[in-house]
Parts: C-alpha cells; sequence; structure tokens
C-alpha cells in the first residue's frame, strides 16, 4: 500500500472511529436516563397505596425502560465489536505507516550512500592509478577551465610538459617496481613545489604535466621549473639502490606561446624535447626557435 493511501485510510478510520465513540457516549447516556427513569419507577411501586391505573403505568413504563435498557445493551455490544475491529484495522494501518516510513529512510539511506559511491567512482576515474595525481582527463578539463578564467580576467596561466629522461633504462635495469618508485618519487617532489589551486598531472609513462593559475612574471615560472629540476636531480634511494633522477622541462605561457588548450600543450612538448639537448634542461616555447602550433 502506498504511503498516500495509508494516510488517508488512517484519516478515513479517524472519523469512522469517531463516529463509534459518539455512538458509545449516546447509548452511555440513554442506559443512565433508563436506569434513572426505572428507579422512579420503583419508588412509585414501593408505596403502600398506589391507585390501580398508577400501578398500571407504572408497570407498563417499567417494561419499556427494560426494553430500552435491553435495546441499548445490544447497541453497545454492536459498538464494542466495531470499536474493537476499527481499532485493530488502526493497529495495523499505523504499523503498515511505521514501516513505510522505515523503508523510506532506507531508501533515502541507499540513494546518499549510491551518491557517494558515484562521487568516489568519478574521483578514481580522474586519478592516475599509481601517483594519485590527476590524470590526463582531469588535466585537461582543468586546462579548459583554467583558459576560461584566463581569458575573462586577463591572467596568464603556463603549461609545463616535465619528461624523465632515460627512463626506460631504469625499467630495464632495474625492473618496473623500481621504476615505479621513481614516479612516485617525481610525482611527490613536483608536487611540493605547486600550490594548492595549480594542478600537477601524470600525463603517461614517464610524463608530467603542471598547470599554474594566475602567473605574475614569465621569469618566475622558468625559475620555479629550475627549482623542480634541482630538486629531482637530488640523490634518491630505492631498494638499496642509490639513483639520481633526471628531468627536462619545456615550457608554454599563455597567451604569448598559445591561446588553446592544444596549442599550449603542444608548444610545451616541442619546448620540452628542445630542452633534452641543452644544459639548464629548460626551455620556454618562445626560446626553442619553433613556430607556434595552429
Amino acid at each position: 500500500m502506498k504511503s498516500k493511501d495509508l494516510k488517508k485510510n488512517v484519516s478515513v478510520k479517524g472519523v469512522s472511529l469517531g463516529h463509534l465513540l459518539k455512538k458509545n457516549k449516546k447509548i452511555k447516556e440513554t442506559v443512565k436516563k433508563a436506569a434513572s427513569e426505572l428507579t422512579l419507577v420503583n419508588e412509585v411501586l414501593k408505596q403502600e397505596k398506589v391507585p390501580v391505573q398508577i400501578m398500571k403505568q407504572a408497570i407498563t413504563q417499567n417494561e419499556d425502560v427494560e426494553q430500552k435498557v435491553a435495546k441499548a445493551a445490544d447497541d453497545l455490544k454492536l459498538v464494542n465489536i466495531k470499536l474493537t475491529e476499527e481499532i485493530a484495522e488502526r493497529i495495523v494501518i499505523e504499523s503498515e505507516l511505521a514501516n513505510t516510513k522505515t523503508d523510506l529512510a532506507e531508501v533515502r539511506d541507499d540513494l546518499s550512500k549510491a551518491k557517494v559511491k558515484t562521487e568516489e567512482a568519478q574521483q578514481i576515474a580522474l586519478k592516475d592509478v599509481l601517483t594519485g595525481l590527476p590524470n590526463r582527463v582531469s588535466f585537461e578539463q582543468g586546462l579548459d577551465h583554467g583558459l576560461i578564467q584566463a581569458k575573462r580576467h586577463n591572467w596568464r596561466l603556463a603549461v609545463l610538459f616535465i619528461d624523465v629522461d632515460k627512463f626506460k633504462n631504469i625499467n630495464d635495469s632495474y625492473g618496473h617496481d623500481l621504476g615505479d618508485q621513481v614516479l612516485l618519487m617525481v610525482a611527490n617532489r613536483l608536487k611540493s613545489f605547486v600550490r594548492d589551486e595549480d594542478i600537477v598531472s601524470r600525463w603517461g609513462g614517464d610524463e608530467f604535466v603542471c598547470l599554474l593559475f594566475e602567473v605574475k612574471q614569465e621569469a618566475d615560472v622558468t625559475r620555479l621549473a629550475e627549482k623542480m629540476i634541482s630538486r629531482i636531480d637530488e640523490a634518491c634511494e630505492f631498494d638499496g639502490i642509490i639513483l639520481s633522477i633526471r628531468v627536462s622541462i619545456g615550457i608554454a605561457i599563455y597567451p604569448a606561446d598559445g591561446d588553446t588548450a592544444d596549442s599550449l600543450f603542444k608548444n610545451a612538448d616541442t619546448a620540452m624535447y628542445k630542452a633534452k639537448g641543452t644544459e639548464r634542461r629548460v626551455v620556454l616555447f618562445r626560446e626553442s626557435g619553433e613556430r607556434k602550433a595552429d
């Protein structure tokens, strides 16, 4: 039974129950009145000198009162039966209402849990499994949103493309487990350099990208990239093996090095490959000598 139907039934039963209670009260009033009449008749009959006519009237009245009492007793019995049935039905309906409320609470709880699981699944879908960093899809969403804000507020933003040098040699020499540890180390060291609102993402394999919002000075971005390289260069021990990891970084800054997500990314990638052949290992796209991607 639906909740609306249950509430309607409870309302109807409430009217019916009220009617029966009023009828019960009326019968009791009738019995009380009859008892009063019967007392008067009995007082007349107890008198010693009562005219025959009065005696006959009293006896007739006594019989009428007894009939009224008998009828009232029958009516009261029927009303009590009906009351018992109504109360039993009301208990059943109220029990069903309670069960319905419990079911609704469980449904709300299930929906809440399903929402949480959906949100968790969405978060997982936007994270890199190994490093926990935002993945490619998440980075692209962040870059699209960043460009909208940059165009609206006349901000600059920077895309840094970062590649671990000779990572294949590490995997081949020490195995993929150690290679994964190297990638985790790089991810953590990169994260330590950016603000909460910026994004560090694992693009795939041994490639990472950073998105820096509200860039004030282009020189600050270059200095930050150099600090990243120096920090990652610091020797680190992996299962007893000490390695010094090198990375190369290409930079593209909106709007000078591109005004779309695709052109910024491509130009940062181009600058990164140019950086691999330099001592600093950091190249700003405009310093690479390459033409901007459309």
